[in-house]
């Protein structure tokens, strides 16, 4: 059997998630880590129990390591679409942390040297991969709620951290690129097409971040909604912690609770429908959605079957994504952080 090897360039707070998925994997090893802080590459490889990976004090050594087939990037969001590039260039398939890039012409470029290495190129979108989103997205469009009227969703904590670069207008910040990106992803994946409106509200810094945000889309006319279907989202730094999925049909309304982060990193995944009053329980599974996430881009490394997430789903939610941003910067009377 082949077993890939990966490296993560940028072993940060999210990072341990892909040692404990390549630690249950066949198919998988964890075989290097690059950080600007080679100290910080060793420790996090020692922490996972990965005595035999190496250890890098740069982004480029980590590409040049032969044992290395897949790049787990985990930097910051400005940083997602130059160094994916550079691993596709390197002749690295990539898993990229949501969001893959901030604009649509960095989404192309990715794409664009994707196909000139023969390599894939996936965005870490983990939940999508859960049974629970999965079982959601299926019930709702196959009519167990009657014609879709409304997705919500919601995802907030507070941060307070003054150097954080979720918060740094340079760094690509804003709770919309950090949690909004997940009901947006969401609303697209129930819909199957791109919004044809949408309308956004936020809440920013005085470095133009956005602290918090609500905003609308409107998808058009679909066997499973004919009449459209509207989608509301909200997402925070300054709101208490909150994670929560409604689509509401004509007949019926289901509600996720933790699905965006469920256990074993969060609560535990549930799955309900209300009808006239009456709730019922639909089981669902509590997995490592990282862990599926790891072995659904295996798959398509070593069986060539098609990632759950492509390029063209994730160029869709950065377009959207942008078209939010700069609706909510209109609105508000502030300017962009980067010119359009």
């Amino acid at each position: 059997m082949t077993v890939l090897g990966w490296g993560v360039i940028g072993p940060g707070r999210i990072a341990p998630r892909i040692a404990r998925a390549l630690a249950a994997s066949t198919r998988g090893r964890l075989v290097a880590a690059a950080s600007r802080d080679i100290v910080r590459a060793r420790s996090y490889l020692d922490a996972n129990g990965i005595r035999d990976g190496r250890a890098y004090g740069s982004y480029e050594e980590l590409l040049a390591d032969p044992r290395v087939d897949v790049v787990y990037v985990a930097l910051p969001n400005h940083l997602h679409a130059a160094w994916s590039v550079r691993a596709l260039e390197a002749g690295k398939h990539v898993l990229c942390e949501k969001p893959l890039a901030l604009s649509v012409a960095e989404v192309d470029a990715i794409a664009a040297a994707a196909a000139a290495a023969g390599r894939l190129a996936v965005e870490a979108f983990m939940y999508l991969h859960h049974p629970q989103i999965r079982r959601a997205i299926e019930l709702a469009t196959s009519g167990a709620l009657g014609p879709l009227e409304l997705v919500r969703g919601s995802f907030s904590f507070v941060l307070t951290h003054p150097n954080d670069p979720r918060i740094d207008p340079a760094m690509g910040g804003g709770s919309l690129w950090d949690v909004g990106c997940y009901p947006v992803a969401f609303a697209r994946r129930i819909a199957g097409a791109e919004p044809d409106r949408l309308t956004a509200e936020g809440r920013f810094d005085e470095r133009g971040v956005d602290r918090t945000f609500a905003g609308q889309l409107h998808f058009p006319a679909r066997p499973a909604f004919p009449g459209g279907l509207l989608a509301q989202i909200d997402s925070s730094f300054a709101e208490p912690d909150r994670q929560s999925l409604e689509i509401v049909g004509q007949g019926a309304v289901m509600r996720l609770s933790a699905p965006f982060l469920s256990a074993p990193d969060g609560p535990l995944p549930s799955l309900t429908i209300d009808r006239d009053g009456t709730a019922e329980t639909i089981e669902v599974p509590t997995v490592d959605q990282v862990a599926m996430e790891v072995e659904d881009l295996h798959a398509a490394i070593l069986r060539g079957s098609p990632p759950a997430i492509d390029l063209a789903f994730s160029r869709g939610t950065i377009a959207t994504l942008v078209a939010l941003d700069a609706a909510a910067r209109t609105a508000a009377g502030v300017a962009p952080l980067t010119p359009a």
